[in-house]
């Protein structure tokens, strides 16, 4: 097929295939890397995402997020990101050293979270304990053969420490019950008590009361005068006084009668109150006590358990 010549009389060439796809023409640019934050640096960011090895942190000023691996979370071992971080959570994060140049690593454990300070990486650096030392900790000679200890005779002292180690006495053999047997000693039910009561334990001799007040109702008081010491909690197999509020512990408190000598005409038995190691805590009068520890009671004294709204009022039914 015979082509039309152009206007003015020439044929047309048609183009090369170099000229078809760009030849001749400038280069294209290529894209620059995304510019990652620099290792070392600290920088505040917020949490965008939580998975179970650790979470995503979104830095100002970048658009490539971070990653706080579980282990950076905190100086102590943490179970559960959720623990530590939730999603929103702004955070201060420091920028650490990857092998990966793609990637971005960040640890929470290094940086003051009030303040944004530097701490540094508190992990302890397990060093040698001299150059010829190998790494399986077995000391070597300098020519890398193993350096085996010398027998050398003990150094003894004079005639003075002799007769001191003489006259030492001999240890005493301890009968008391410990491990496994005390544990069963102390068991009811198949449960084992978290509290065993102290020598000085006693009955009451006042007829003591414990009043149970839920709102501006009054229920059945608890008569606390027939036994030494009473359990209170959620385990109903050992407790001697339920308490059925989910924020209470299964052994929540126990109350406690103890002989002292408080009276002027001799030893008295007053109650007293320990906190278990509750969860949610035991309050007396609007104040939480502390744990693992006895507190007297005075009549009229107010007791209230976790979140529970009920309020038990002792009182000395005697007085």
């Amino acid at each position: 097929r015979r082509r039309s010549p152009s206007p003015d009389g020439r044929r047309r060439r048609s183009a090369s295939p170099a000229a078809r796809h760009g030849a001749g023409r400038p280069p294209r640019r290529a894209e620059e890397p995304e510019a990652l934050p620099p290792a070392g640096a600290i920088f505040r960011g917020r949490v965008v995402s939580i998975r179970p090895f650790g979470a995503f942190v979104a830095l100002d000023g970048y658009r490539k997020h971070g990653l706080v691996h579980i282990s950076q979370l905190a100086p102590r071992r943490v179970e559960s990101v959720e623990e530590v971080l939730t999603e929103g959570q702004d955070v201060w994060v420091k920028v650490l050293p990857s092998e990966d140049p793609a990637k971005v690593s960040l640890s929470l454990r290094q940086v003051d979270q009030s303040t944004g300070a530097d701490l540094g990486d508190e992990a302890p650096r397990r060093g040698r304990r001299n150059e010829a030392e190998a790494e399986d900790g077995a000391p070597r000679n300098a020519d890398g053969s193993f350096a085996w200890g010398k027998l050398e005779p003990l150094e003894r002292g004079g005639p003075e420490e002799e007769e001191e180690e003489e006259a030492a006495p001999k240890q005493q053999p301890n009968f008391a019950r410990t491990g496994k047997l005390a544990e069963a000693s102390n068991t009811v039910n198949g449960v084992v008590l978290k509290s065993a009561e102290p020598s000085d334990a006693a009955k009451p001799t006042k007829h003591w009361r414990l009043y149970v007040f839920k709102g501006k109702e009054a229920l059945e008081p608890y008569h606390i005068h027939r036994q030494s010491s009473y359990l209170l909690g959620r385990e109903r197999r050992v407790v001697d006084l339920p308490l059925d509020h989910p924020s209470c512990s299964g052994q929540h408190a126990v109350l406690q009668f103890r002989l002292t000598a408080k009276s002027d005409t001799g030893k008295l038995v007053r109650p007293y109150l320990m906190d278990l190691g509750s969860t949610n805590g035991s309050f007396i009068n609007g104040e939480k006590i502390e744990p693992e520890k006895y507190v007297e009671l005075l009549p009229q004294d107010v007791l209230r358990f976790g979140y529970s709204s009920r309020e038990y009022v002792i009182i000395n039914a005697d007085v």
